[in-house]
């Protein structure tokens, strides 16, 4: 009975230990780090904006939401990234829409090309009401990604080994682009030799002269050092970059009403702060570009926008555009 009495009692040992392990274990998986990824350096403002998210996050989360910040392309591409993001392995990643457009084709839209005149055309049709935001969030739930929101990302220009003064000057030239179908047509339709190239890859194609150019934002430009490899900027502005901020639909599904309510609470500060950077970002980008001994020109638009406005008729073409037009005629009668 004594031996009996004794394999009893280690029986209860082993399963009060089991259940601590199990309650221990639960708890390593609620305090476990979130994981966002990002392709920008951390002084750029995508880079900014999303440490404004993680931290708030935190914050409103009493510390139980927490993310860890990979900047720089630590996890990947951006295609990479919302690709894992997607099987749930990263958690959350604010992703340009040209690359993202590679797996979700409506997203082409932002890339069209001269569709937002500045920055006021562009917070009035991602803050104006919810037409944009609605259409998205159903587009990116068939493929399972929560959209928490847009923020901006700055206009886009060319810079590469040669001033552009004009159409002229880029005939014939290779240019990086993003990995966006509208984009690839964009260029074509300039008389340019349009090459998909992930970001990560840009520094050593402009440094081995695979490619003349590549089209990207100022900022990047500068926050990247590439006026170490390449000393023009041409300004033509051919779209306002968009950057939807992207997660795990398992992920987002994990999260009781609280967290969830945190996490949106926490996406409205960032897009807050985004707003205010990138104009107040803008109006010192291009002297802190020239300090560098770059040289920027800005060519008449006038050009450019009429060689690529057939780039929208064939994206209309596309199921996709086909679908998204009605995104693309409300971004248009915008005033």
């Amino acid at each position: 009975m004594a031996s009996i009495r004794s394999l009893g009692s280690v029986g209860l040992c082993l399963a009060a230990a089991v259940s601590l392990l199990a309650d221990g274990g639960a708890a390593l998986a609620q305090t476990k780090d979130m994981t966002l990824g990002n392709v920008n350096p951390a002084s750029h403002g995508t880079s900014l904006a999303a440490q404004q998210f993680v931290d708030k996050l935190n914050e409103l989360s009493g510390g139980k939401i927490k993310v860890a910040h990979h900047h720089s392309g630590a996890l990947g591409g951006e295609r990479e990234v919302a690709q894992q993001i997607q099987l749930g392995a990263v958690d959350f990643g604010p992703i340009t829409t040209a690359p993202l457009s590679t797996l979700i084709a409506e997203m082409s839209v932002f890339q069209l090309p001269y569709i937002f005149r500045d920055y006021d055309h562009v917070f009035k049709a991602l803050d104006g009401g919810d037409t944009i935001a609605k259409y998205y969030a159903g587009v990116l739930d068939q493929k399972g990604l929560k959209l928490i929101g847009f923020i901006a990302a700055g206009y886009r220009g060319i810079y590469g080994h040669y001033a552009i003064n004009s159409l002229a000057d880029v005939k014939g030239k290779k240019v990086r682009v993003q990995e966006d179908k509208i984009l690839v047509a964009t260029f074509k339709a300039l008389g340019m030799i349009s090459t998909p190239i992930a970001f990560p890859e840009v520094a050593t194609a402009l440094q081995t002269k695979v490619i003349d150019f590549a089209e990207g934002g100022i900022n990047t430009y500068y926050h990247n050092k590439f006026y170490d490899i390449v000393k023009f900027v041409a300004d033509v502005r051919h779209t306002h970059q968009a950057v939807a901020m992207i997660m795990s639909k398992a992920s987002w599904a994990k999260q009781d009403a609280d967290g969830q309510k945190a996490i949106m609470a926490a996406w409205e500060h960032c897009r807050q702060f985004n707003r205010k950077f990138i104009v107040d970002e803008d109006k010192t980008i291009q002297d802190q570009v020239r300090a560098k001994g770059v040289t920027i020109t800005k060519p008449d638009a006038t050009p450019f926008r009429q060689a690529t406005q057939g780039v929208y008729e064939e994206f209309y073409a596309t199921p996709a555009g086909k679908d998204a037009k009605k995104m693309v005629d409300f971004i248009l009668a915008i005033k």
